[in-house]
């Protein structure tokens, strides 16, 4: 971002600042998934703990939900606790925009994470997160904000694109390891 202008730096440095305070909603639900599911899944209560990721990942979701419409009707007011110039509110709010995307994306890989790492299913969810980010994320922000009439929102797009992949592949990640316990589950006790 830094070859952009000053008021589009300011911008996306506002935006993303109150998008990461929004992010620690996902971020806490993540770690208190991570002991509850450790905890019920050490314990032999596959069942709870895997509605317990089901409650975590559909509140993080649901609050995701509540906090995007915060951002969608009141952005001119949180652009306004960053700013006083009109142009820089103004590109505060297009970034908040591409914001309610990200954290939606956000919101479900994060808990789904913490439950994998309860399960103690860690290196595969590091992998997909660095595949997802570094490899398809940041590069695809690049090509689109240098390639592309885009400007800085192409490196916005690039990270919704990578949020949203890497949010698709823990969930299917998830759903094969606790199939994996279920299935382990019912060999032990039958």
């Amino acid at each position: 971002m830094s070859r952009f202008d000053t008021v589009t730096i300011a911008a996306h440095q506002a935006a993303i600042n109150f998008a990461s305070t929004l992010y620690m909603i996902p971020l806490s639900i993540c770690m208190s998934l991570t002991i509850l599911v450790g905890f019920e899944s050490g314990s032999g209560r596959l069942k709870d703990a895997r509605q317990y990721s089901i409650m975590g990942i559909g509140s993080a979701a649901a609050l995701s939900l509540l906090t995007a419409l915060v951002l969608l009707f009141a952005g001119n007011s949180v652009a306004g606790l960053y700013s006083d110039e009109p142009e820089v509110i103004t590109l505060i709010q297009h970034f908040l925009i591409y914001a309610i995307f990200f954290q939606i994306s956000d919101a479900i890989a994060t808990p789904t994470q913490g439950v994998l790492r309860g399960y103690k299913d860690v290196n595969p969810a590091f992998i997909i997160c660095f595949a997802a980010y570094w490899v398809i994320g940041l590069p695809t922000g690049f090509l689109l904000a240098t390639y592309t009439d885009m400007g800085a929102y192409g490196y916005w797009i690039g990270l919704i694109t990578g949020l949203a992949i890497g949010a698709i592949l823990l969930l299917s990640r998830l759903v094969k390891v606790q199939r994996s316990f279920s299935v382990q589950s019912v060999d032990i006790t039958g």
